[in-house]
């Protein structure tokens, strides 16, 4: 078993129960559940030759790379804990459908971006995610270049047409839809669609064509239309991420120390559309001394919960959009529905990402985490002012944080999100089974 795997299990685990010196709770329990879960893995890779993935910064893992965009994270210090390549994640190592892909037994474990796949990558797997990406095709435009959610899915149209002309499946349609029907489809969009369009109010016109319930409506629209462009496609197999608490990143908690009160899409302020915010990961202009920071980075902060509140008008619209995406799991899983008809056979796994969050922040010491409303890296009040600067110096102790910058988890965090993912055995987590689960079919 591969040893990266049985850590991920290990952290999960020890989230009940007292620790024994080694950090773990010493009780048959653990071992069950890493027995159980490795078994479960073992199902899951014998059963899905492939994943690709659809989203924005939060799964891209260079595809902006060679873009004019400002929404790239192909310099150090990101990438910092990432060995096996160049940069381009918007985290210090993994990101969460990078152990995603490990625990379903994909060798190698990691995707490549579609920038720079070959013929030969495109069976086993493709990541065509892209920071400051959106649903709308107008987000993310005031960063520059990127592919929206529409374009992410034309390019799997053109993987698509390249394997079917492959050797392997020499034009036989048929076989090659059977074949992806056995893959597991990763989609996380949404979040850009609100840091980088309804709530950035000076560059954009949507939070006063639309009330935040009107908004949520028509972009689960545009997500069922390209979620059906992936069944024709050949997609079956679909996980689909809602978008987390983003009023509660250190971006936001940032903004609210200056305004000591949440920002209200239909009021436009300078601070809406600050020449200092950016992708959910990325910053349009920079200022401030990276170098006076970094020290900053490395102070042990005693803040172990978030102190300040969260900006509720923003979680409270993207909670609109999550419940939205929730019914629309319900009803394409439903097969008497008629929606349905249009997608037979498939089968989709919401993952409640603000319940994951949630459930991290209140179990954050037995997940190892000691600071949860800055970022490991970063300019400003909670490193989140501005984002992680070219060659500035990370916090040391990367694992204790939640944040690796103003926007985006840390990999130690994306560990917890994944194995999650995979494995939790609560509809609150994964609704109505699981990513491993849903492997097994």
């Amino acid at each position: 078993m591969h040893d990266r795997y049985w850590s991920i299990q290990l952290v999960i685990a020890r989230g009940g129960g007292q620790r024994g010196e080694d950090g773990l709770p010493p009780d048959a329990v653990t071992l069950a559940v890493v027995v159980v879960t490795a078994t479960m893995r073992a199902v899951a890779a014998s059963s899905v030759p492939c994943m690709y993935v659809f989203g924005d910064s939060l799964v891209d893992n260079g595809n902006n790379n060679n873009m004019l965009s400002l929404a790239r994270a192909n310099y150090r210090p990101y990438g910092i804990d990432f060995r096996e390549g160049p940069p381009g994640r918007f985290t210090n190592g993994r990101t969460m459908v990078d152990f995603l892909s490990d625990m379903l037994g994909l060798r190698p474990p990691l995707l490549p971006p579609y920038s720079t796949a070959t013929p030969a990558d495109l069976p086993r797997g493709v990541n065509f995610a892209s920071g400051a990406s959106g649903i709308r095709p107008e987000t993310g435009n005031n960063l520059g270049g990127h592919y929206p959610l529409s374009e992410q899915v034309d390019h799997f149209r053109s993987a698509v047409r390249d394997m079917s002309s492959s050797p392997r499946f020499r034009g036989n349609a048929t076989r090659l839809t059977q074949y992806l029907g056995r893959c597991i489809f990763f989609v996380g969009m949404g979040s850009n669609d609100y840091l980088n369009n309804y709530f950035m109010t000076d560059y954009y016109t949507t939070a006063q064509q639309y009330d935040p319930g009107a908004y949520a409506s028509l972009l689960l629209a545009d997500y069922a239309a390209r979620l059906a462009e992936l069944y024709a496609l050949g997609a079956r197999k679909f996980v689909v991420a809602g978008v987390g608490n983003i009023g509660c990143i250190p971006y936001e908690l940032a903004r609210m120390d200056d305004a000591d009160q949440p920002s209200d899409p239909t009021t436009p302020s300078s601070s809406s559309s600050s020449p200092d915010n950016g992708d959910d990961g990325i910053v349009i202009s920079i200022g401030g001394n990276s170098n006076s920071n970094s020290n900053n980075n490395n102070q042990k902060p005693t803040t172990t919960q978030q102190q300040q509140g969260c900006n509720d008008t923003i979680n409270s619209a993207t909670g609109m959009f999550n419940k939205g995406l929730l019914s629309m799991v319900k009803r394409l899983n439903n097969n008497g529905n008629a929606q349905q008809q249009k997608m037979r056979g498939a089968r989709l796994v919401f993952l409640d990402t603000v319940r994951m969050g949630t459930e991290l922040a209140a179990n954050a010491a037995a997940h190892g985490f000691s600071v949860l409303d800055r970022g490991c890296c970063g300019v400003g009040r909670n490193n989140g002012q501005i984002t992680c600067l070219p060659l500035q110096r990370p916090c040391d102790d990367r694992d204790q944080y939640v944040f690796w910058d103003a926007f985006h988890p840390t990999e130690a965090a994306n560990r917890i999100y994944a194995a999650k993912a995979f494995n939790s055995t609560s509809t609150a987590d994964a609704y109505p089974i699981n990513v491993s689960q849903l492997a097994a079919i």
